[in-house]
């Protein structure tokens, strides 16, 4: 088989550019030594090159609009898919999974001001149109006056809507999973852990510990519902043991298990068809 790689571009990668290189080499040399042809290239240049003639597969961490445009027109299996890509957008998530019992409360909302109704503070706001690549793209607010002030901040930015998410009590857990494979890892997060910091803002684990069960599900269910395949996010266990998703990303890092994500995302890649 003749598999097409395409990495991320350094934009979608704040903090993150040596891990998110590493899991992709990893891929492609799992795909290698199973016996398979692997063709790499950057988002750019998938853009001005386009599809290779002869290949039988796709694996991407494309984020960029234009690369993303190229690779839904193809007839091959892709992972993840373009549209599993844009369903992890905030606003495209928090509608998506609005109401199935995963996540905070939240609401999607133009950057014109906090909308009426909305006094739920301290809360989170998100950039609604993209993933965070900027700091001001995730801003943790305590106030009504405070959020006005951050929701200008995106207007100014260009930024058209975001996502007000009620801040829950309790310490972050980030996880990382593959269709098919569950988890391939879970640790808790401190400061340094994040791409800007943010988990500051939370509380520390202590003594507590995470029902794995429970997290699994919680990572099965939203990678059903916003079709993606491999994936990680970060979700908050409360005081009671209780687990809330508060975000959910697309081919993250993996950076605490490379080789072992690697090989399953080889085998999910060699098993579609």
């Amino acid at each position: 088989m003749r598999y097409l790689g395409v990495s991320r571009a350094e934009l979608f990668s704040p903090n993150r550019t040596a891990g998110d290189a590493a899991v992709f080499r990893a891929v492609a040399l799992e795909l290698e030594r199973a016996g398979n042809s692997v063709t790499c290239m950057t988002e750019q240049e998938l853009v001005q090159n386009g599809i290779p003639a002869g290949i039988d597969g796709i694996f991407q961490m494309a984020r960029s609009s234009s690369a993303l445009a190229v690779l839904e027109r193809v007839t091959v299996p892709v992972t993840n898919t373009v549209q599993a890509v844009r369903n992890c957008h905030r606003a495209a998530q928090t509608e998506i999974l609005q109401g199935s019992g995963l996540m905070p409360e939240s609401v999607i909302c133009p950057t014109t001001g906090v909308p009426d109704g909305w006094n739920r503070y301290p809360c989170w706001i998100k950039r609604g149109d993209s993933h965070a690549v900027e700091q001001d793209d995730v801003q943790y607010v305590t106030s009504e006056s405070d959020c006005e002030a951050a929701i200008r901040v995106l207007a100014a930015r260009g930024v058209s809507t975001c996502v007000l998410q009620d801040h829950v009590p309790g310490w972050v857990v980030k996880f990382y999973g593959v269709k098919g494979y569950g988890l391939t890892d879970c640790y808790a997060a401190s400061e340094m852990d994040g791409k800007f910091g943010l988990e500051r803002y939370n509380d520390t684990p202590g003594d507590s510990c995470v029902d794995m069960d429970a997290l699994k599900a919680v990572a099965d269910r939203a990678s059903e519902l916003l079709g993606v395949d491999v994936y990680g996010g970060d979700a908050v266990v409360g005081p009671d043991g209780g687990i809330v998703l508060i975000d959910f990303n697309d081919w993250p890092s993996f950076r605490t298990c490379t080789v072992g994500a690697a090989s399953r995302i080889a085998d999910l890649i060699q098993n579609k068809r």
